[in-house]
């Protein structure tokens, strides 16, 4: 689950900055140093936007910390109905589940079985049940 730790850490970071950029703008705006009345909204645009960061991206993640150091994961079953364009999630039933588009090439119509984190659906293990010879893909942890 390097992937998911290393994704972590990547939008950790993004949300660090937005709220630095909240602090720095509101700062400005405090000191009277705004020229412009659109730079005097920043703080709030920064706001919105750490708000749901937080909220879409980060905070899942960071409650599947656990899941991941137990090593809990759920398991769902169905058919691929698309794959992103830089491949690194696919739609089963309607849920986008995130993965290592170095592990898995996932192809649309293909049955899997896929055991994934809890809040923010990143997959451990993608089992390919229409070919049934194909490897299934593990974390570097699992193995």
């Amino acid at each position: 689950m390097r992937y998911f730790l290393v994704n972590l850490a990547i939008h950790s970071v993004i949300l660090g900055a937005l709220i630095m950029m909240v602090l720095i703008t509101a700062s400005r705006n405090k000191k009277r140093k705004t020229k412009s009345v659109v730079f005097y909204f920043l703080p709030l645009a920064f706001a919105v936007l750490a708000i749901v960061d937080l909220v879409m991206i980060t905070g899942p993640r960071l409650m599947d910390i656990s899941n991941i150091a137990s090593r809990s994961y759920y398991y769902d079953t169905g058919v691929i109905t698309e794959v992103s364009f830089m491949k690194n999630y696919f739609i089963v039933d309607g849920k986008c589940y995130f993965m290592n588009p170095l592990r898995f090439k996932a192809k649309v119509g293909d049955t899997v079985r896929i055991k994934h984190t809890h809040y923010s659906l990143f997959t451990a293990e993608v089992i390919d049940i229409t070919n049934p010879e194909a490897n299934p893909t593990e974390t570097t942890e699992a193995k």
